[in-house]
């Protein structure tokens, strides 16, 4: 396991160690707003990228999709649905793809030296679309076991990323402070 991985998986277990930082789940205020963007056929599959705890990819099983849960730190999720350890800038090759991805809150997690590698990981893991939320701010709570807000940019620079990875990608910005964008292959 390489030095930057290593601390980071370490750094997420602590912070999910911690109760206060599974009270908000970003993602999940998102979710009814990507589903309408994307119009997922019903049964598809997904995977909840950087699932946390779980609680969006509860939802799309309630609404019978087929789910598979990714996350740096096994900790993070306590529920039943399929779950994958995985680093997103170091999934295994045999990972296979999903129909939709749920991407929310994640990315700007990301160190910026990974943010290729991983776009290009659920680029190649998606067969129809996935939907990005991504800060475009600094936290500054949670940081006892150092930053968790590593990939800050504007939205014209993330917006770059997405194009260099997925084929079409249709964007918005939310009140300066995220954007919002479904990309498919």
């Amino acid at each position: 396991m390489d030095a930057l991985l290593d601390r980071e998986a370490t750094k997420y277990r602590a912070t999910w160690a911690d109760p206060q930082y599974r009270v908000v789940s970003p993602g999940a205020r998102h979710l009814a707003f990507a589903l309408d963007w994307m119009q997922p056929e019903p049964y598809s599959s997904f995977t909840d990228w950087g699932c946390g705890t779980g609680r969006v990819a509860a939802e799309l099983c309630a609404r019978e999709f087929d789910v598979r849960l990714v996350d740096i730190a096994a900790n993070a999720y306590e529920g039943e649905l399929p779950f994958v350890e995985a680093c997103l800038w170091a999934l295994a090759d045999d990972l296979g793809p999903t129909d939709y991805g749920f991407c929310a809150d994640v990315m700007e997690h990301i160190p910026t030296e990974r943010v290729d590698d991983v776009l290009n990981g659920i680029a190649r893991r998606t067969r129809r679309a996935c939907f990005f939320q991504i800060a475009l701010f600094h936290d500054h709570h949670f940081t006892s076991n150092g930053p968790l807000h590593l990939s800050v940019f504007p939205f014209e620079w993330w917006e770059d990323k997405l194009r260099a990875h997925f084929g079409e990608v249709e964007v918005k910005m939310v009140r300066r402070k995220h954007i919002l964008a479904v990309c498919k292959p």
